[in-house]
């Protein structure tokens, strides 16, 4: 299935990537801003071998990474709290219902005041996308969960953990897996423009940079090595969606 997915989505890009190379080099299309991708590759090569460039995916997939654990864990244990507990809901709710519609990138600024021009300031900022959308889409989940299997639970002596471990969590993964989908889109998002206007290293600095210095073909580098992060992530959180939950198959 994975394969044949693969293909499909793996086709259009390549006879995309044909025909751009084609209009390129026929000057239908501007060149100097639109190169050929066999120039992009050149420039990947060049740039990967003997450039900075991989230390600058590693800056952004360091931010990623550590941004999108420390929301994604936040936001699950958040979630199942304010699904079950309507304590723990009516107390963190409206933290959440006041931030959630704000766009996160309006909380740089904040961030900034808070923690400095630091590292400490972009990776907060994304970490806190990704806790909204995830914890919201897991209370979600949780709320929907029939209260035959909480009830059967307990009557069969589940205690507090029990019940979180063995009903809640499993009965909200679907919706928690599409809010770390949902989150790390919009996160991503945010890293990589926080990196092009408040950073000096990582994909998003080298792709404002390149603009600012007219070196296309780099820039075109850095988009698809962001590119490269972002399938691997969207289809490893697919592909384990779909393992921890087999019955959605079925």
């Amino acid at each position: 299935m994975y394969v044949r997915r693969l293909l499909l989505n793996v086709a259009p890009i390549v006879s995309g990537l044909l025909l751009w190379e084609l209009l390129a080099r026929l000057a239908l299309i501007t060149p100097q801003f639109f190169p050929p991708p066999t120039v992009v590759l050149d420039a990947a090569y060049t740039e990967i071998v003997h450039g900075e460039m991989l230390y600058h995916f590693g800056v952004s997939l360091r931010r990623i990474v550590l941004a999108f654990a420390i929301g994604a864990s936040t936001g699950v244990v958040a979630g199942l709290l304010m699904g079950w507990s309507r304590q723990v809901r009516l107390v963190l709710n409206p933290y959440v219902g006041l931030l959630y519609p704000v766009p996160k990138i309006t909380l740089l600024p904040i961030s900034f005041a808070l923690f400095g021009v630091t590292e400490t300031a972009r990776v907060v900022t994304m970490s806190l996308a990704v806790f909204l959308l995830v914890s919201v889409s897991t209370m979600g989940g949780v709320r929907a969960i029939d209260d035959v299997y909480i009830d059967a639970a307990i009557d069969n002596g589940a205690g507090t953990i029990d019940l979180y471990r063995e009903v809640l969590l499993p009965g909200a993964l679907s919706q928690t897996v599409s809010g770390l989908s949902l989150g790390f889109g919009i996160g991503f998002i945010l890293i990589v423009v926080i990196e092009m206007v408040a950073a000096d290293a990582g994909l998003g600095y080298v792709i404002w940079n390149s603009w600012q210095l007219f070196t296309i073909p780099r820039l075109y580098v850095a988009l698809m090595l962001i590119n490269v992060i972002g399938i691997v992530f969207v289809y490893g959180i697919e592909a384990a969606g779909d393992y921890l939950t087999p019955w959605e198959g079925q």
